[in-house]
């Protein structure tokens, strides 16, 4: 890193979550005081989920998983004029294990990608608003403002936990109507001692892909939690503990 900018290869480093820890932390440290190089990271992280996302058109399709496992399959034993029933070899059935196998693991893998690809998604938006100095679409530190304004907007409501009862220092600025995994979402932004925090609130029906419920991607904590009718996403750079107690209490309200 330059006294200026971050160089080509500490930003790709830091982009694809390649940092040490404290490196992460000087990075983020001057991404807060320095625009430019917070819109180039920006720009990297949506080229590379941008890529993810037109990797996916090209996954094989059901059709062409179920043509391979047929494939794989042995051909079926010779007719045997006989009264007596054919049993599968062994090695038969070796294959057709082999089979389900491979299935199973590139549905496996195939989910993971897709994991993936919505972990870069929520970490795209977050360092959006980071860098976006334009203020939020309903500004407003009052949930009786911030909930009433996504009324007609979303096909789901939510409550909002009342200010005593968010944690110490925790304070609500506004709020953003966003997409996610091509889903209308409620884009809730918090202050937490001083760190910001982008919360995703989306309809659990229309949020199939699983993500690890706390992962950690170029230093940014993503926490998810699950209610019965939302799925509760919060990305931030503040300690994980305090995100986790944010989230707790958003889960309990709803």
């Amino acid at each position: 890193m330059t006294p200026d900018h971050l160089n080509p290869d500490t930003l790709s480093a830091f982009v694809d979550g390649e940092l040490q820890s404290a490196d992460a932390q000087a990075v983020q440290q001057h991404l807060s005081e320095c625009s430019n190089c917070a819109l180039r990271v920006l720009s990297a992280m949506q080229l590379k989920a941008a890529t993810a996302r037109a990797g996916q058109r090209f996954a094989p399709s059901a059709d062409a998983l179920s043509r391979l496992t047929a494939q794989l399959q042995p051909k079926k034993p010779a007719r045997v004029y006989s009264f007596r029933p054919v049993a599968f070899r062994p090695m038969a059935w070796g294959a057709l294990a082999a089979a389900l196998v491979l299935a199973v693991s590139f549905l496996g893998w195939r989910q993971t990608r897709q994991a993936n690809a919505l972990s870069a998604e929520l970490l795209d938006q977050h360092l959006a608003t980071l860098s976006s100095s334009a203020a939020p679409q309903v500004l407003s530190t009052d949930r009786h403002t911030v909930k009433p304004w996504f009324q007609g907007k979303l096909p789901f409501s939510f409550n909002l936990p009342e200010p005593g009862a968010l944690p110490a220092d925790t304070a609500l600025k506004g709020a953003n109507l966003t997409y996610l995994n091509d889903q209308p979402a409620a884009l809730l932004l918090f202050t937490l001692h001083k760190h910001e925090v982008s919360v995703f609130l989306t309809q659990r029906a229309g949020m199939p892909l699983p993500i690890t419920p706390r992962i950690t991607r170029s230093g940014f904590t993503i926490h998810s939690a699950n209610t019965r009718d939302l799925c509760i996403t919060a990305v931030s750079d503040v300690n994980p503990t305090e995100l986790d107690s944010l989230i707790a209490t958003l889960v309990r309200v709803q």
